[in-house]
């Protein structure tokens, strides 16, 4: 199947629909050091199974975790919810959809960007799916809340990446903040995502539907 390339607001990556009308969009973030097509052929996947439009933004990172300067991270990571913002705008509109047909879907630094993403936006969008990812400032974040989504967190036990802890302090923080929360760990599994979480995905996209 022909990826469709863009680079609008962002380097993008997407998958052609398979009919006229798309009923949902499902956007992927990527994580730390991918690019665009790292997530997409979960889409690829997912796609057999119902009519969704599925984008991929492309790039190396979202914002410098490296970096031990807070401010410099900060400013990269508004800089990076901006241009995705616009992007997501831009492609509903195009689409003709409302935010209740947005899921976004993350992997690693991907799940920081979903989750921000989602909680600081007044308008609710379907759903997030985390996997290997945790929430970044939730101090931030506890301030500025403004919707609350449903999310599901998958998490491998045996990540050395991204620590499990990372993702139970997620869910402290959801919870606490009365989210609608679903997760889900992996024994055996390191940074990556096994088969039984794109299913496991896929399934809480459609229960998640309007």
């Amino acid at each position: 199947m022909k990826l469709i390339e863009e680079n609008i607001f962002l380097k993008t990556t997407s998958l052609p629909q398979t009919s006229s009308k798309a009923n949902y969009l499902i956007v992927f973030c990527h994580g730390y050091g991918a690019d665009g097509k790292d997530l997409i052929n979960i889409g690829n996947y997912w796609q057999r199974f119902s009519n969704i439009c599925s984008v991929n933004p492309g790039g190396f990172e979202w914002f410098d975790l490296m970096s031990h300067d807070e401010k410099k991270i900060n400013l990269e990571l508004e800089n990076s919810i901006l241009k995705l913002t616009d992007f997501i705008n831009a492609k509903l509109k195009e689409l003709n959809l409302d935010y209740s047909k947005l899921f976004l879907v993350g992997f690693s630094q991907g799940t920081m960007m979903s989750l921000h993403y989602a909680l600081t936006n007044s308008n609710k969008i379907a759903g997030v799916v985390g996997y290997s990812g945790k929430i970044y400032d939730p101090a931030y974040l506890e301030q500025n809340i403004k919707s609350k989504p449903s999310v599901f967190l998958m998490h491998g036990d045996d990540d050395n990446i991204v620590p499990l802890e990372e993702m139970m302090e997620a869910k402290n923080f959801l919870l606490q903040n009365k989210f609608n929360l679903k997760t889900k760990i992996f024994k055996g599994c390191g940074h990556s995502i096994p088969v039984e979480g794109l299913s496991l995905g896929l399934e809480f996209i459609n229960i998640n539907k309007k």
